[in-house]
């Protein structure tokens, strides 16, 4: 049974849309209304203030949303008389809209789509009706009779693809895949039965993209935390030979090439001097060979065609800096350890892959999170991880403090942040049909993220803080998260039952769910 929630003009009967007066209707026994529809159960909900219509929609699994404008005495243009009438942002409707949908938010507690507006007749009713059109919700009806409403409501409701969630992640170093895995955990301890795994494919850029090639061949975030740590039955403990090759045979190739040039310069030859510095701080042959020896293991895949579940791995190309996702068609005839590889190549730390005569670099030079591909190829609930966020000190000097290293990374944080934030307030807009969560770091998590993206020695300390800051995170957006999980077919539930609210002192702000960022 979908609830639906309506906000509008109550009456003494407490029925405004006249339900009670439909054959299949009836009371139920919280004071809602049922009725049947078709092959289709609906329970209708009755509030009358904005404040009761979001307190509902935060504490409950709200299906639809039905928004009724006709008891209001809206302004009109061209009369701006402030005397008469109320602006549409003044409206129940307008703060309902307005505090659902705030300016860049990520993601909001009821799809736009799975709205419904309702005018009335005249010049009022068409300004509502345009006014609300702005916000893209799924239809505006103009007095209609309970039947037609009934019947829009059950196309709104059967209006949908096939469910398919996503798991999209982010770079950002190995301390990125240590919060990443820390995040995927605590997820992982919410669905029960099911795992992350079980998601219908995946994107990964640079160390997401490590990640991906794992989860999309079935091994879940507790094996892989433990392969990395020390080794599992399917995951070998990785070196930190293996992280940190240093690049001595592109140095002393680009030395050589650079001598001759002295004894024998050319017009062309003006920069002998920067031409000796190598493309990357380490080569990545022990980072290529380690995956090539994960992924070619018995009951591993190595090719995206044979993949478990599919991989988007997106990368730069570093001569047109064009973004470039290997698993598309066209991108689907090399390893997939080469793909991750050239992902992974974060310079000046790492050398760029050489693939079929291209070079590739980081994915994150050109995006921060492939969820528009992941949108593309029918996702309707897709899960961002992002750890690419730059420390905030109010302390001057903090960054210039820890040297270069630490300030040529807040630098790319901050570019890389700045860019996926102007993304996602368009995001919702695209695609009003699609549920988004985004978890990031905040508070405790930034900082001890920040800086370099070499934290080899805090393997423990960034994933166990990840983990239960993300549980705390999971128990805000429990409501949430659990209707959407269930519209795809999967029991989201808390493991040790229903948790008390955290002390005010203790809250996330909206921007540590996801929300208005």
């Amino acid at each position: 049974m979908e609830t639906i929630l309506y906000v509008g003009a109550s009456t003494p009967g407490g029925d405004p849309l006249g339900l009670l007066n439909l054959p299949s209707s009836h009371r139920g026994e919280d004071g809602s209304i049922e009725l049947r529809s078709g092959a289709r159960d609906f329970r209708f909900l009755d509030v009358q203030e904005p404040a009761a219509a979001l307190n509902a929609i935060r504490d409950r699994a709200i299906d639809l949303l039905v928004i009724d404008t006709r008891s209001e005495p809206f302004r009109t243009a061209p009369d701006h008389n402030p005397t008469v009438g109320l602006d549409f942002s003044e409206s129940p409707a307008g703060m309902v809209l307005r505090a659902l949908f705030p300016s860049g938010a990520l993601h909001s507690r009821i799809q736009r789509n799975r709205i419904l507006g309702i005018v009335g007749p005249g010049r009022a009713g068409a300004s509502a009706a345009y006014r609300m059109g702005v916000y893209q919700l799924g239809g505006v009806l103009a007095a209609p009779s309970v039947e037609e409403l009934i019947e829009a409501l059950s196309g709104i409701s059967v209006k949908k693809k096939s469910a398919r969630i996503a798991l999209c992640l982010a770079g950002g170093g190995i301390e990125g895949v240590l919060y990443e895995l820390g995040v995927l955990r605590a997820l992982e301890w919410f669905l029960g039965d099911s795992s992350v795994v079980n998601f219908d494919l995946f994107c990964g850029i640079s160390a997401g993209a490590i990640l991906g090639a794992f989860l999309s061949n079935g091994v879940g975030p507790d094996e892989i935390a433990r392969g990395f740590a020390g080794g599992s039955t399917r995951v070998d403990r990785i070196k930190r030979s293996e992280i940190f090759d240093v690049n001595v045979k592109e140095l002393g190739s680009r030395l050589s090439t650079a001598m001759r040039q002295v004894v024998r310069p050319t017009e062309s030859e003006q920069s002998v001097p920067w031409s000796v510095l190598p493309s990357g701080l380490f080569a990545g042959d022990g980072l290529r060979s380690y995956l090539r020896r994960q992924l070619e293991r018995p009951g591993m895949n190595n090719r995206f065609e044979d993949l478990r579940r599919p991989l988007f791995v997106g990368a730069t190309d570093q001569d047109t800096s064009q973004a470039v996702v290997f698993g598309e068609p066209g991108f689907t005839d090399i390893p997939v350890h080469r793909a991750v590889r050239a992902s992974a190549a974060l310079t000046p730390f790492y050398a760029p892959e050489e693939i079929n005569g291209r070079y590739y670099t980081d994915g994150a030079f050109s995006r921060t999170t492939n969820m528009r591909v992941a949108v593309r190829q029918g996702a309707t609930l897709v899960i961002l991880v992002d750890p690419l966020v730059p420390v905030f000190s109010p302390t001057a000097g903090y960054v210039h403090g820890r040297g270069g290293v630490f300030g040529t990374m807040q630098g790319l944080k901050a570019l890389v942040n700045g860019r996926f934030d102007k993304a996602v307030r368009a995001i919702r807009e695209m695609y009003p049909e699609v549920s988004f969560y985004l978890f990031r770091p905040y508070g405790e998590e930034m900082r001890i993220m920040s800086g370099s993206p070499m934290k080899y020695f805090y393997r423990r300390q960034v994933e166990d803080v990840a983990f239960w800051n993300t549980v705390r995170k999971i128990r805000a957006s429990m409501t949430d998260l659990t209707r959407d999980f269930a519209r795809h077919g999967i029991t989201f539930r808390d493991p040790e039952g229903e948790q008390p609210p955290s002390p005010s002192h203790d809250r996330f702000e909206p921007a540590a769910l996801g929300v208005g960022l």
